[in-house]
């Protein structure tokens, strides 16, 4: 049996708290998402069987024993379509664990080719009717914390929202 794959950075609970205080309730056309969904996606993999899985979990070892922590800036929102994203500084080594990692994958054959870049983000909201996202938070400072570990998830599509299951961390040195 598959299950759909990702690889992603966890916020730490006061960055998650922080996004969360910017949601606001009651804007009838706006679904908010879950505090406990917000992460920053690495590599989206895709759907992979229990091999395939493990053959991550290699890669995601080898790969991440080259990486220290390293700090992270969440800067601001912006719309993207249907959804508000919070968004990054630029991050060399975010972007340069990214590439590493999309390279090991794609010679394992365990994902596919991405055609978009690269762009971390944390999806805060969705519009319920497909209206383009133009709202955004009044008054937002920047946040910073530091990545200290890349986990692997499985992510199950229902209904109401995804639900997202941690199967390994990998520290960062």
């Amino acid at each position: 049996m598959t299950k759909r794959i990702f690889v992603s950075i966890d916020l730490p609970p006061a960055v998650c708290e922080k996004l969360r205080q910017q949601q606001v309730p009651g804007v009838y056309w706006i679904k908010w998402m879950d505090v406990k969904n917000f992460h920053v996606t690495i590599n989206f993999l895709g759907d992979l069987g229990p091999g395939k899985i493990e053959e991550a979990k290699e890669v995601l070892r080898a790969v991440t024993a080259n990486f220290s922590r390293f700090p992270l800036t969440i800067s601001g929102f912006d719309g993207k379509q249907d959804m508000l994203w919070a968004i990054f500084e630029r991050s060399e080594v975010l972007q340069d664990l990214h590439d590493q990692l999309k390279e090991e994958f794609r010679s394992r054959r365990l994902m596919k080719s991405e055609r978009r870049g690269f762009t971390p983000h944390v999806l805060i909201a969705k519009s319920k009717t497909g209206r383009k996202m133009t709202w955004r938070p009044e008054h937002f400072s920047p946040v910073n914390f530091e990545a200290d570990r890349v986990c692997l998830y499985e992510s199950e599509l229902t209904p109401g929202a995804a639900t997202h299951r941690i199967i390994e961390s990998f520290p960062l040195q």
